[in-house]
């Protein structure tokens, strides 16, 4: 997935947790990226639907969306801090399993304001931390 650097958002923890079959939880997670000096203040309890699919096409028979929930966030200049976050979706532990090196890529190219105030879907990546590849 080629993203315009203007509108590149990472998602980034230190450890991943299974809780559940549909749920990853993301201890100490973390947005960074160019794009967060465009995007607006996020709510303290929001989410976002991460639209996989492109990159599992081959592997699943439908569509691979989890969904990206919060509570709590902190501000810092080239970060922002998630207290807590877990993604939720029927396969995220059944395509592969997050590893706590990996993190996600998020094109926010359709999300501004003015242009697309209610386009809820964020084409997403996930990546190895070793030389960004993809799985």
């Amino acid at each position: 997935m080629r993203v315009i650097t203007k509108y590149r958002l990472e998602l980034h923890w230190d450890r991943v947790e299974y809780s559940r079959n549909d749920v990853a939880v993301l201890r100490g997670a973390y947005f960074c990226g160019p794009v967060l000096k465009e995007m607006a203040e996020l709510r303290e309890e929001d989410e976002l639907i991460l639209d996989m699919t492109e990159q599992h096409l081959v592997l699943l028979p439908d569509y691979y969306q989890a969904t990206l929930h919060w509570r709590g966030v902190e501000y810092e200049p080239d970060r922002i801090f998630l207290k807590e976050a877990w993604i939720r979706g029927k396969h995220v532990n059944s395509v592969e399993v997050l590893r706590d090196t990996d993190w996600l890529l998020i094109d926010c190219r359709e999300h501004e304001e003015k242009r697309h105030p209610f386009h809820l879907v964020y084409w997403t990546e996930v990546h190895k931390q070793s030389g960004g590849e993809k799985y």
